[in-house]
Protein backbone atom coordinates (compact mmCIF):
# COMPACT_ATOMS: atom_id res chain seq x y z
CA UNK A 1 0.00 0.00 0.00
CA UNK A 2 1.03 3.65 -0.98
CA UNK A 3 2.05 5.82 2.11
CA UNK A 4 -0.49 8.78 1.34
CA UNK A 5 -0.03 12.86 3.23
CA UNK A 6 -2.51 13.16 5.70
CA UNK A 7 -5.58 15.08 5.66
CA UNK A 8 -3.75 18.25 7.50
CA UNK A 9 -0.16 18.96 7.95
CA UNK A 10 1.94 21.83 8.04
CA UNK A 11 4.76 24.26 7.95
CA UNK A 12 5.80 27.48 10.11
CA UNK A 13 3.50 29.53 8.29
CA UNK A 14 0.70 27.27 6.36
CA UNK A 15 -1.30 24.69 6.51
CA UNK A 16 -2.46 22.16 4.11
CA UNK A 17 -6.21 20.91 4.33
CA UNK A 18 -7.69 17.99 2.60
CA UNK A 19 -10.05 20.28 0.33
CA UNK A 20 -13.92 19.33 1.24
CA UNK A 21 -16.85 20.02 -1.36
CA UNK A 22 -18.37 22.97 0.45
CA UNK A 23 -14.70 25.03 -0.22
CA UNK A 24 -15.16 24.24 -3.76
CA UNK A 25 -17.14 27.90 -4.81
CA UNK A 26 -14.05 29.76 -3.07
CA UNK A 27 -11.14 27.64 -4.43
CA UNK A 28 -13.11 27.71 -7.92
CA UNK A 29 -11.89 31.55 -7.73
CA UNK A 30 -8.17 30.43 -8.05
CA UNK A 31 -8.86 28.47 -11.12
CA UNK A 32 -10.39 30.91 -12.84
CA UNK A 33 -8.15 34.01 -11.93
CA UNK A 34 -5.20 32.20 -13.87
CA UNK A 35 -3.91 32.34 -17.33
CA UNK A 36 -2.91 28.81 -17.94
CA UNK A 37 -4.20 28.80 -21.14
CA UNK A 38 -1.12 31.49 -22.09
CA UNK A 39 1.15 28.75 -21.15
CA UNK A 40 -0.34 25.37 -22.61
CA UNK A 41 -3.30 26.51 -24.62
CA UNK A 42 -6.04 24.69 -22.02
CA UNK A 43 -8.52 26.14 -21.02
CA UNK A 44 -9.92 25.46 -17.43
CA UNK A 45 -13.77 25.14 -16.81
CA UNK A 46 -15.29 26.09 -13.92
CA UNK A 47 -16.04 22.34 -13.16
CA UNK A 48 -12.35 21.32 -12.89
CA UNK A 49 -11.90 21.64 -8.87
CA UNK A 50 -15.21 19.29 -8.80
CA UNK A 51 -13.82 16.49 -11.03
CA UNK A 52 -10.94 17.17 -9.19
CA UNK A 53 -12.33 16.62 -5.86
CA UNK A 54 -14.68 13.77 -7.16
CA UNK A 55 -12.79 11.72 -9.40
CA UNK A 56 -8.73 12.90 -9.19
CA UNK A 57 -6.56 14.42 -11.57
CA UNK A 58 -4.80 10.81 -12.06
CA UNK A 59 -2.10 9.63 -14.31
CA UNK A 60 -2.87 6.53 -16.98
CA UNK A 61 -4.69 3.69 -14.78
CA UNK A 62 -4.46 5.74 -12.07
CA UNK A 63 -6.22 5.16 -8.24
CA UNK A 64 -8.37 8.09 -7.02
CA UNK A 65 -6.89 6.56 -3.46
CA UNK A 66 -3.50 7.51 -4.10
CA UNK A 67 -4.74 11.39 -5.14
CA UNK A 68 -5.08 14.28 -2.37
CA UNK A 69 -5.80 17.73 -3.41
CA UNK A 70 -5.74 20.33 -0.08
CA UNK A 71 -5.90 23.98 0.25
CA UNK A 72 -3.42 25.89 1.48
CA UNK A 73 -3.82 28.47 4.15
CA UNK A 74 -1.74 30.84 5.67
CA UNK A 75 -1.44 30.12 9.85
CA UNK A 76 -1.80 33.87 11.22
CA UNK A 77 -5.04 34.41 9.41
CA UNK A 78 -6.82 30.61 8.53
CA UNK A 79 -7.14 32.00 4.88
CA UNK A 80 -6.73 29.99 1.93
CA UNK A 81 -3.92 31.40 -0.23
CA UNK A 82 -3.48 28.53 -2.80
CA UNK A 83 -4.17 24.45 -3.62
CA UNK A 84 -2.32 21.83 -3.56
CA UNK A 85 -2.42 18.48 -5.72
CA UNK A 86 -0.48 15.61 -5.40
CA UNK A 87 -0.51 11.87 -6.75
CA UNK A 88 1.38 9.26 -4.44
CA UNK A 89 2.86 6.37 -6.55
CA UNK A 90 3.54 7.58 -9.69
CA UNK A 91 5.29 7.01 -12.21
CA UNK A 92 7.12 4.22 -9.45
CA UNK A 93 5.89 3.58 -6.29
CA UNK A 94 8.41 5.52 -4.52
CA UNK A 95 7.77 8.70 -6.78
CA UNK A 96 5.52 11.49 -6.00
CA UNK A 97 4.02 13.98 -8.40
CA UNK A 98 3.06 17.32 -7.34
CA UNK A 99 0.01 17.43 -10.01
CA UNK A 100 -0.78 20.74 -9.42
CA UNK A 101 0.24 24.28 -7.08
CA UNK A 102 -1.04 27.65 -7.48
CA UNK A 103 -0.75 30.37 -4.90
CA UNK A 104 -3.16 33.70 -4.74
CA UNK A 105 -1.65 36.22 -7.32
CA UNK A 106 -2.14 38.31 -4.12
CA UNK A 107 0.72 35.93 -2.10
CA UNK A 108 2.56 35.38 -4.54
CA UNK A 109 6.41 36.32 -3.92
CA UNK A 110 5.96 36.21 -0.23
CA UNK A 111 8.00 33.15 -0.37
CA UNK A 112 4.73 30.89 0.50
CA UNK A 113 5.58 29.11 -3.04
CA UNK A 114 8.94 27.65 -2.05
CA UNK A 115 8.21 27.08 1.35
CA UNK A 116 4.99 24.88 0.47
CA UNK A 117 6.81 22.68 -2.02
CA UNK A 118 10.05 22.72 0.85
CA UNK A 119 7.46 21.46 3.28
CA UNK A 120 5.66 18.91 0.52
CA UNK A 121 9.36 17.21 0.53
CA UNK A 122 9.87 17.17 3.82
CA UNK A 123 6.45 15.13 4.25
CA UNK A 124 7.04 13.13 1.06
CA UNK A 125 10.78 12.09 2.34
CA UNK A 126 9.16 11.03 5.97
CA UNK A 127 6.75 8.37 4.02
CA UNK A 128 9.29 6.93 2.08
CA UNK A 129 9.27 8.77 -1.23
CA UNK A 130 12.87 9.16 -3.26
CA UNK A 131 11.66 11.77 -6.08
CA UNK A 132 9.13 14.60 -6.49
CA UNK A 133 8.01 15.93 -10.34
CA UNK A 134 6.36 18.18 -11.74
CA UNK A 135 5.24 19.22 -14.90
CA UNK A 136 5.95 22.99 -15.96
CA UNK A 137 5.14 24.38 -19.65
CA UNK A 138 7.81 25.59 -21.26
CA UNK A 139 7.06 28.99 -22.13
CA UNK A 140 5.87 29.65 -18.40
CA UNK A 141 9.37 31.10 -17.62
CA UNK A 142 8.42 32.63 -13.70
CA UNK A 143 7.10 28.93 -13.06
CA UNK A 144 10.02 27.36 -14.36
CA UNK A 145 12.27 29.86 -12.29
CA UNK A 146 10.37 28.72 -9.68
CA UNK A 147 10.53 25.17 -10.09
CA UNK A 148 14.98 25.11 -10.32
CA UNK A 149 14.48 27.86 -7.56
CA UNK A 150 13.03 24.59 -5.32
CA UNK A 151 15.62 22.38 -6.58
CA UNK A 152 13.90 20.53 -9.31
CA UNK A 153 16.91 20.47 -11.68
CA UNK A 154 16.27 17.32 -13.68
CA UNK A 155 14.65 16.98 -16.55
CA UNK A 156 12.72 13.14 -17.05
CA UNK A 157 11.25 14.01 -20.17
CA UNK A 158 9.92 16.97 -22.62
CA UNK A 159 6.33 16.33 -24.06
CA UNK A 160 4.45 18.26 -26.44
CA UNK A 161 4.55 20.06 -29.94
CA UNK A 162 7.88 19.76 -31.91
CA UNK A 163 7.96 22.93 -33.39
CA UNK A 164 7.30 26.45 -32.24
CA UNK A 165 4.70 28.99 -32.63
CA UNK A 166 2.34 30.89 -31.51
CA UNK A 167 -0.18 27.81 -31.78
CA UNK A 168 1.85 25.23 -30.27
CA UNK A 169 2.58 24.19 -27.05
CA UNK A 170 5.00 22.13 -24.80
CA UNK A 171 5.86 20.84 -21.33
CA UNK A 172 8.67 19.81 -18.96
CA UNK A 173 8.53 17.16 -16.70
CA UNK A 174 10.99 18.18 -13.89
CA UNK A 175 12.51 15.97 -10.73
CA UNK A 176 14.19 16.52 -7.45
CA UNK A 177 15.32 13.79 -5.56
CA UNK A 178 14.38 13.72 -2.14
Amino acid sequence: MIAVLPDRWGSNNLAFLKISENEIREVRFYLNSQSINLWDGNEYNANQIEHWIRKGDLPPEGNKQNYRLFTVRRNSRNEIIGILSVYHGYPRSDSAYLVFLYISREQQGLGFGQEAVSQLCIELKKRGYKEIRANVAVRNWPAIRFWTKAGFNGISGIYGDKVHSDSTYANLELFKLL
